[in-house]
């Protein structure tokens, strides 16, 4: 099995590779909860899914904005055209965000090799700068040294652009953690899951380790310290509202309507909950 949302990860296989332990976690865990069997249409291409559907009513607070944990902390793919092409049609913006172009600057680079290695390097800087670069994504930023956030999300919440066109020029890994995919190996069938103490002995990461997926964090003092504005408990509100606008487009339309109607069948969530106004990924 294979991580699916992992599989174009710069470092392969070694990433996205399910080991045999966690596969078995996988299948036992899909064998005994509730499954939802849908279609799900990803970058223009469908695949037969099972959806660990309750799992989609768990509650969540993507609060990026005021949160001190870095979870742009990899560069998670190797980047497509239409993410290459926003940076350079913007590029002004991307470094004023990331600094990535003044720092390759200062370190010899001329401008002809930064923007051939924006055009065509898996981490959109040159291949020997990797390793200095990978441990915070070359996306990402830290405006007034804070927060990390993601240039790419910011510059089309800048320009005005809706949900659809901030999923399309993001990585897909990144609009939709930390929820995950899994894979068979010939890709026929994907299984999806959102990261609990159930699930995360077969994640890729050990997601709910993160307060926006689990709210029991919030209740340290240790973690209030550190995040003294953020992550207020009457924030969270059910996954499928909170990702709404993500996952219908990520995932398609049809996912997120069927997840919704089991839930509301089972009442999990509720109808009133379903009038969010403020959709996560349009926050500012």
């Amino acid at each position: 099995m294979k991580y699916f949302l992992f599989l174009n990860h710069p470092k392969g296989e070694e990433v996205y590779r399910v080991s045999e332990e966690r596969e078995e976690m996988l299948r036992e865990h899909f064998s005994r909860v509730n499954i939802l069997e849908t279609e799900v249409i990803m970058r223009g291409k469908r695949y037969k899914a099972i959806v660990d559907y309750t799992a989609f009513s768990n509650l969540a607070n993507f609060d990026c904005f005021r949160c001190q944990d870095p979870c742009c902390a990899d560069n998670p793919v190797i980047y497509e055209k239409v993410t290459r092409e926003f940076i350079l049609n913007n590029i002004e913006s991307y470094n004023e965000k990331t600094k990535n172009i003044d720092i390759l600057l200062e370190r010899g680079y001329e401008v002809e090799e930064i923007v051939e290695s924006i055009k065509k390097d898996s981490c959109m800087v040159p291949e020997e700068t990797v390793e200095n670069e990978i441990s915070l994504c070359t996306c990402s930023f830290k405006p007034n040294n804070e927060s990390v956030l993601c240039s790419l999300h910011s510059m089309c919440l800048e320009k005005g652009l809706g949900a659809k066109d901030i999923v399309e020029k993001k990585p897909l890994v990144c609009s939709l953690w930390p929820i995950d995919i899994i894979s068979e190996e010939d890709e026929s069938l994907l299984y999806i899951t959102v990261p609990d103490d159930f699930t995360t002995g077969f994640t890729i990461e050990d997601y709910y380790d993160t307060p926006c997926v689990n709210r029991e964090l919030t209740q340290s003092s240790k973690f209030r310290r550190k995040n003294p504005k953020g992550f207020l408990e009457d924030e969270y509100v059910p996954l499928i509202m909170a990702y709404g606008e993500t996952l219908k487009y990520s995932l398609g339309e049809k996912f997120c309507n069927e997840v919704k109607e089991r839930l509301l069948a089972e009442n999990l969530i509720f109808a009133e909950e379903l009038d969010i106004e403020e959709k996560q990924i349009l926050k500012k």
